[in-house]
């Protein structure tokens, strides 16, 4: 079970947030691109035969001796799309399972607005693999089970699960991505998105990845490649690291608002899903 029976009722009063306007197929609460049927005033036409009577603004009518009809706003779902890291460095520590919380709690979120939630995971070989488009709460156990049966491994293919998740759809909605960020393509993969929308970037690292406890002659090992290195760590190098990971989070940060997503960074620890949504909602991400 990715979200407990208490998590799921603190989440019941939340909702995700859509920075913009979206594109989307069903009727829905947020602003869409198109003209419709909401209570937001948008703008006036001049009538034509066939419109709808019940727009006229007949005090226009009677000052300007022009028959002018009202423009609403329409509202559609939130088409929101996860794009989740599935790679090796994900399965150390408690990193895939915050993640997994972390997914869940968004999609959980969105379902239960009533939107559209569509789960990308990387894959084996750079492949990603993507899930169907899944609506209302009824879809939750879906979900659930869908990243339930996922396993972390191989190397990083995030650049090409966001150029994928990008090209997929024409809808238009923020993306969501849960990672480490910890591969060569994580930047390109946030620009890529960023053009299409923006959203949130979840950001997660093991205690141990921030602050090592580590002395000594050591062989590192890369999870995702296998590649070896022999190091020797000193106080004076295990304070440059911890220093490198600081500057590292603060240049991530930097290009996800700039390319318009919310920077979110969760510890990975037993405390993740807690932290994660006060943070979301200190963002204002999810109100």
């Amino acid at each position: 079970m990715i979200l407990d029976t208490d998590a799921r009722a603190r989440l019941d009063r939340l909702a995700v947030v859509a920075g913009g306007r979206v594109r989307g197929i069903w009727s829905g609460t947020n602003r869409s691109l198109r003209l419709g049927e909401s209570m937001d005033f948008a703008d006036y036409r001049e009538y034509t035969p066939g419109d709808d009577f019940r727009r006229i603004d007949y005090n226009l009518w009677a000052r300007l001796g022009v028959v002018l009809i009202k423009l609403f706003e329409a509202e559609d779902e939130l088409p929101l799309r996860i794009v989740l890291d599935a790679s090796g460095s994900m399965n150390f520590g408690r990193k895939w399972r915050t993640a997994q919380e972390l997914a869940g709690m968004v999609a959980y979120l969105s379902l239960g607005a009533g939107d559209r939630v569509r789960l990308m995971a990387t894959g084996p070989r750079g492949r990603p693999s993507q899930g169907p488009w899944l609506r209302h709460r009824s879809s939750w156990p879906q979900f659930e089970k869908s990243i339930e049966s996922i396993e972390p491994g191989g190397p990083g293919g995030l650049a090409e699960a966001a150029r994928t998740a990008a090209s997929s759809s024409a809808l238009r909605g923020p993306f969501v991505v849960v990672s480490d960020l910890l591969e060569p393509g994580w930047e390109q993969a946030i620009k890529t998105l960023g053009a299409r929308g923006g959203g949130i970037v979840l950001h997660t690292l093991a205690p141990s990845e921030m602050d090592p406890d580590l002395t000594g002659d050591l062989t590192l090992r890369d999870t995702e490649t296998s590649a070896e290195r022999n190091v020797s760590l000193s106080a004076k190098a295990l304070e440059r690291y911890v220093a490198r990971v600081a500057d590292f989070r603060i240049r991530v940060a930097k290009v996800s608002a700039s390319a318009g997503f919310s920077y979110v960074f969760v510890l990975a620890d037993d405390g993740a899903f807690r932290t994660g949504l006060d943070q979301l909602v200190r963002t204002g991400a999810v109100q």
